[in-house]
């Protein structure tokens, strides 16, 4: 698996929220002002290609459903977090949150 871009993550979260759309739906999520929906397809197909997402044919178009979960994409990176940038010790992790008050915010 490897790190997505911040816009290929913001097609993800949306279809995840979907679990199977078109272009257009992703595309109905965003708040205004919407990236073009040609923008949004090219996403989708980059995702594709990187094996996130998979489609069915429906009509004249195409269904997209994902093929890595929120999960195992979240697991993902919280390992590379916790490898790259606390050298992979968790007790720096949670030391880190709790300083800066973000865990405790959390929990």
């Amino acid at each position: 698996m490897e790190r997505l871009t911040p816009a290929e993550e913001k097609v993800m979260l949306r279809l995840w929220k979907l679990e199977k759309s078109t272009v257009k739906e992703i595309v109905d999520l965003y708040p205004n002002p919407k990236p073009a929906y040609n923008t949004v397809s090219t996403i989708v197909r980059i995702l594709e290609r990187k094996k996130f997402i998979k489609h069915k044919p429906m009509g004249r178009g195409y269904i997209y459903l994902p093929k890595i979960s929120r999960d195992q994409y979240r697991d993902y990176l919280a390992d590379y977090i916790l490898k790259d940038y606390f050298d992979g010790s968790r007790n720096e992790i949670v030391s880190f949150y709790n300083s800066t008050a973000s865990l405790s915010e959390i929990l």
